[in-house]
């Protein structure tokens, strides 16, 4: 038990980083806690490649400026783990600047003794 609460709280710690990653537009930081191959989905529907997504914050397309986080929760088994975060974002998404009410359901594996995201699906609440 002692070690999933650990993992757990390794695992917000990743999600917290994207999110103060995106705000900051620390790209090392999100390369480091995003895996390569990573799926992100918006609430559009759409799916983004990792590096289609970073390449969108760079160009400003995407700008995050602050965030309220509402829930987190993370349930883990063995090196996977799943995250439910809500979230208040406040982005320029586009042109469109607004705070979006966020879902994040949020999907994590652990290489190497650190933990990625390799999925996020959005849809607003």
């Amino acid at each position: 038990m002692l070690m999933e609460n650990t993992e757990a709280a390794r695992i917000k710690l990743v999600c917290r980083q994207q999110i103060a990653g995106m705000i900051s537009q620390d790209m090392p930081l999100l390369d480091r806690v995003i895996s390569p191959e990573a799926d992100f989905i918006h609430v559009t529907g759409e799916h983004q490649s990792k590096d289609d997504w970073l390449r969108q914050i760079k160009q400003g397309r995407m700008r995050y400026f602050d965030n309220q986080e509402d829930v987190l929760t993370v349930h883990v088994t063995g090196n996977q783990a799943h995250a439910i975060m809500k979230n208040k974002i406040e982005a320029r998404i586009y042109g469109f600047r607004n705070t979006w009410p966020l879902t994040a359901q949020i999907d994590l594996e652990k290489h190497a003794a650190q933990w990625q995201i390799i999925r996020s699906q959005v849809t607003m609440y």
